[in-house]
């Protein structure tokens, strides 16, 4: 694509400002490969600079259709779509899904049934962006139909492929929480894609990584913990070290794998397992290249809370101490940063380490950190009561319980314990972990519910993470 892209300033001139001059086909088809290209070894430019290019493209060809050259509604057909999964890619869904629904009715276009079902995908995934379940699903369903009627030989590389579209409607699903239905598309798709040659395997292998990884955590939500752990042993074997260092966006699909590994172990009661494998995710998560999509280092909170999870169960509680230390560091910074959406999980973190020094015997301490919880806590009430109010009050509890330790009653009284031991932290429900890594987890997953707007972050994550663009993208 190198040479491609050098050839670009080259090729403008000589098309002239409209493309009416000799090279403008082959001006208009060395925009295209530069802005989607396909081959396995090419690392793609910035998407800003892809999605300029693209809209070179389809200004050229919008010119050429007013001159009514032949061929050209085809071209601008093409043009349209490729450049919807580049809006989509970069979260301009609105723009994503016109460019899309505008390639189906260019004027004059020959049907091409690869075509029109990755349009179909690109405007399920876009309108799932916008939070519109229900035209996304039977969007989704009918981008399936369409590439189960295209026959080998009729396949385009760039434009998606039976797999990206069952994927995307298992995503679609699992996104207006039809978990049972995902999961089962999600085995279908797998399916598919272990059935395929192993040159489409080797070409497919994002999308067969991202798959297997959403499948295993959709078997984690339903509790079906033992095939999570076979869904995620087989895309631990498939990552390998190859693909992650040919397609670099795998690095975050295998941290995410790991901690939802690590969870589905731990609740097998494979405690040692659960815990090397939580040590992994950390590390993976440290590893992250610079400029990964992920934002800040939520996703590294996420697997240092997994594995002090798991160090607490093995009765490893120096280790777990060091890890709630640098937990709590971490989340500080992300609250700072974003404290409607980190302060809950700052709290949550606090809440965590006082358990630690109240079991080293450190009575003050763990009331100076229960303290700074309950402040957090009740600044998330201020702004979503439904939420944080149960978390108020359990964490109340815990300083009352904190206080008598130390001999404080009057405080203790105050703060209105309830009990006489230690309440710790439920493991959040399904929006928690949403608004970390853009999926649902299971009920043992992660302490305390998370704002509206942290979900709605989540969601941005899940499309860079696990993004929709890459299900419409036929490499993964």
């Amino acid at each position: 694509m190198g040479a491609v892209r050098m050839l670009l300033p080259v090729l403008r001139p000589v098309a002239g400002r409209d493309g009416n001059g000799p090279g403008g086909r082959l001006l208009v088809s060395a925009l295209l490969r530069c802005s989607s290209p396909h081959w396995v070894f090419v690392r793609p430019q910035p998407l800003e600079r892809r999605i300029a290019w693209g809209a070179e493209a389809v200004a050229l060809c919008r010119a050429t259709m007013r001159r009514e050259r032949p061929g050209a509604p085809d071209v601008l057909a093409r043009s349209l779509v490729l450049q919807s999964q580049l809006l989509l890619h970069a979260g301009r869904y609105e723009e994503a899904c016109a460019a899309a629904q505008e390639s189906l009715n260019v004027p004059d276009a020959r049907p091409s049934p690869s075509r029109t079902a990755y349009c179909h995908l690109v405007r399920a995934l876009a309108l799932a962006g916008l939070d519109r379940a229900d035209e996304a699903l039977v969007t989704a369903r009918l981008s399936v139909a369409v590439y189960g009627s295209v026959l080998p030989g009729q396949a385009d590389r760039c434009l998606g492929s039976a797999a990206a579209a069952l994927r995307a409607h298992a995503w679609v699903l699992d996104r207006a929480g039809r978990t049972a239905e995902s999961v089962d598309v999600y085995l279908q798709c797998a399916e598919l894609l272990r059935e395929l040659p192993w040159r489409q395997q080797f070409r497919l292998a994002v999308l067969h990584t991202r798959v297997l990884g959403e499948l295993a955590h959709g078997l984690r939500a339903l509790g079906r913990f033992t095939e999570a752990v076979e869904a995620g042993d087989d895309a631990r074997e498939l990552v390998g070290d190859l693909v992650p260092r040919l397609y670099p966006e795998t690095q975050v699909m295998r941290a995410q794998l790991l901690i939802d590994l690590a969870w589905c172990l731990g609740a097998t009661e494979d405690l040692s397992r659960a815990r090397a494998t939580a040590e992994e995710a950390v590390t993976r998560c440290r590893d992250l290249p610079a400029g990964t999509e992920v934002p800040d280092q939520t996703l590294l909170a996420v697997a240092l809370d997994c594995l002090a999870h798991h160090l607490e169960l093995l009765d490893a509680h120096t280790d777990e101490r060091v890890v709630r230390e640098e937990l709590v560091t971490l989340a500080e910074r992300l609250a700072d940063a974003e404290p409607e959406t980190h302060g809950p999980r700052l709290a949550v973190a606090l809440d965590a380490l006082a358990r630690c020094h109240t079991r080293d015997g450190e009575g003050s301490g763990a009331v100076t950190v229960t303290r700074r919880s309950v402040e957090l806590y009740r600044r998330a009430v201020g702004r979503d009561p439904g939420s944080y109010e149960p978390e108020l009050a359990r964490t109340l509890a815990n300083l009352s319980v904190r206080l008598r330790l130390t001999g404080e009653f009057e405080g203790a009284v105050a703060a209105g314990g309830r009990g006489p031991g230690d309440h710790p932290a439920p493991r959040g429900g399904r929006g928690a972990g949403r608004a970390v890594t853009g999926r649902g987890p299971p009920a043992d997953s992660r302490p305390g519910p998370v704002p509206r707007r942290g979900r709605r972050r989540g969601r941005g994550l899940l499309r860079r993470g696990r993004d929709p663009a890459a299900a419409a993208h036929g490499g993964g």
